[in-house]
């Protein structure tokens, strides 16, 4: 029985040490109260009591008899092992027994956040989240991709609820995503800045601001993508994106980018320039109708005039100088090297599993030529330049009407590096000679071929065959051809003898023959229709054309020669 009554009282006894072990740890932390006055509600603070139970069972009481003025926050402790909290406060200059909480009664060891709320004699409180960090992630959609992109380093600015002070400031990762270095408690405003932190800024006209976007106060994450149906917003968003890839591209090929570019953004379409202003630095007019690929590509051109500007100030003055004189080869050099990293960086980014080189290899040389561009009336733009100089792939090989490309090898960092102290594509071409690379000992026959009056005499006669093709509605008038001769003379070779239908006609031009240019008029046609539109051709080649189209809108067809 002795036995029996001593295991009882044991199992009295732990079961006792048990709920005070409970008790204790249950109200073993203290009990954090916070209070904000928030902005705009109509009424401050006037006194805060807490009254409790302390752990020795003593009534105990915590007074704030100073003010929490609007906008303010004050901070109460409950010490651990109270209970029987009970919270109270009174507006300011209020008459009577209004009251806030209502003698609301707390749990011990619990953090608690207020937001007040209401008029002086309506007061009301709403229950705050006390500690949780602002969070998100940033995207834009790419109707090329047709998927959300990460928004790449830009701001984002983490304000109090109203938005009229910054408690925190985040950019993004490459993939969007942002974490604020700090905790907040309550509803916290986020604003968008397309500013990174370098100080790259997409903004409009010559504001010295960023654009920026606000979203509504909210207590948690921010998931965001920016669709094409936010206009404006989904404009930045491209065109900032497009410039941080840029800087990673830029980066990865060893050319120079201005880290603090100022970018504007216009809402209109029209022609992108950078003026590098430092206010200005570069200027975008591609707002409506066009793809994320289009305004990449348009981006990679313009950040490519930056990274000239970064190499040689007073040479891109020179080129910039330039605009508007359709003859200047300063104009071209200028534009001939930001064609380059547009091809490469835009397949980089939207075909990167192919050949980021595979760009400008089925256009003829004609397409390209200095008097083709000049009777334009434009600049001339040799965009294969950067692209040819890159890779090992000669076009001519592929047609006799492609450029002539034998050289190879060089970098990107080389061509951009010898864009210094040049001023004009001859200035260009003798840097990139420089360069220890064996291939350079093609780069005049590179160069001159873009230019009618330099191009490389040839110890092969020129072979051109027009065949009318029966069923064209058709037959030629007469066909002449003009170039320059050897010695230097300017001829031609004129057929006043019709080519029926079915029938074919061959003109050789002599060897040693540049500048060889050909035109035709169908018979019994307008006075001023023309077939060939003074085409260009190669000298030292074979030419074959079959005709096609109407007597007054003829048109033809290169075909291989078979001799």
């Amino acid at each position: 029985m002795e036995k029996r009554a001593s295991k009882w009282i044991v199992c009295l006894l732990t079961a006792l040490a048990i709920i005070t072990m409970f008790s204790i740890s249950s109200f073993a932390d203290p009990t954090h109260i916070r209070i904000e006055a928030v902005t705009g509600i109509g009424y401050a603070v006037d006194w805060v009591t807490i009254n409790y139970r302390d752990g020795a069972g003593n009534n105990q009481r915590i007074h704030r008899e100073s003010n929490i003025a609007l906008g303010q926050t004050a901070d109460f402790t409950v010490p651990d092992g109270a209970t029987d909290i009970v919270l109270e406060a009174k507006p300011l200059g209020v008459v009577g027994g209004t009251r806030i909480f209502n003698n609301l009664r707390l749990t011990s060891g619990r953090d608690y956040c207020f937001e007040l709320k209401g008029t002086l004699y309506h007061p009301s409180y709403t229950s705050i989240t006390c500690s949780w960090v602002p969070r998100g992630r940033i995207s834009v959609f790419d109707n090329s991709l047709n998927s959300n992109v990460g928004l790449k380093r830009v701001k984002v600015e983490v304000r109090n609820k109203s938005g009229t002070s910054t408690i925190g400031t985040a950019y993004t990762d490459d993939n969007g995503s942002f974490t604020l270095s700090r905790s907040v408690s309550g509803q916290v405003q986020y604003k968008l800045v397309f500013e990174d932190a370098a100080g790259l800024k997409v903004k409009w006209g010559a504001n010295s601001h960023a654009e920026s976007v606000k979203f509504e106060s909210a207590e948690g994450p921010l998931n965001h993508v920016f669709r094409e149906s936010d206009r404006k917003s989904w404009y930045w968003a491209t065109l900032y994106n497009a410039c941080q890839f840029y800087k990673d591209f830029a980066r990865q090929d060893g050319i120079p980018v201005k880290a603090d570019a100022q970018v504007c953004g216009y809402y209109e379409d029209g022609i992108s320039r950078t003026p590098m202003t430092g206010i200005q630095d570069i200027v975008f007019r591609r707002y409506t109708n066009n793809t994320s690929s289009e305004i990449f590509a348009n981006v990679m051109h313009e950040m490519a005039h930056v990274t000239h500007a970064q190499v040689d100030r007073g040479g891109y003055a020179s080129f910039v100088g330039s605009w508007g004189l359709v003859n200047s080869l300063r104009a071209a050099f200028g534009e001939s090297w930001a064609c380059g990293p547009e091809a490469i960086f835009t397949r980089r980014r939207y075909n990167p599993t192919g050949n980021e080189l595979a760009r400008y290899q089925d256009l003829p040389l004609s397409t390209f030529t200095y008097a083709r561009w000049t009777i334009e009336g434009d600049h001339l733009y040799v965009e294969p330049i950067v692209v040819d100089l890159m890779d090992n792939y000669n076009q001519r090989d592929a047609n006799n009407e492609y450029p002539i490309d034998r050289v190879s090898g060089y970098t990107l960092r080389q061509i951009a590096n010898a864009l210094r102290d040049a001023h004009n594509m001859d200035d260009w071409k003798n840097n990139l000679k420089r360069v220890n690379n064996p291939t350079n000992v093609y780069l005049d026959e590179y160069f001159n071929q873009y230019f009618e009056s330099r191009a490389v005499r040839t110890a092969t006669n020129t072979i051109i065959n027009i065949k009318a093709v029966t069923g064209t509605g058709y037959a030629v008038d007469w066909v002449e051809v003009n170039y320059t001769a050897a010695n230097g003379r300017n001829e031609h070779i004129i057929r006043d003898r019709n080519i029926p239908l079915g029938q074919e006609a061959t003109i050789t031009v002599p060897d040693g023959a540049t500048n060889i240019r050909i035109e035709a008029k169908p018979l019994a046609s307008l006075r001023d229709t023309r077939i060939f539109n003074n085409l260009s051709l190669t000298s030292g080649r074979s030419h074959c054309f079959h005709l096609k189209g109407s007597v007054n809108n003829p048109r033809y067809e290169r075909v291989n020669c078979g001799f």
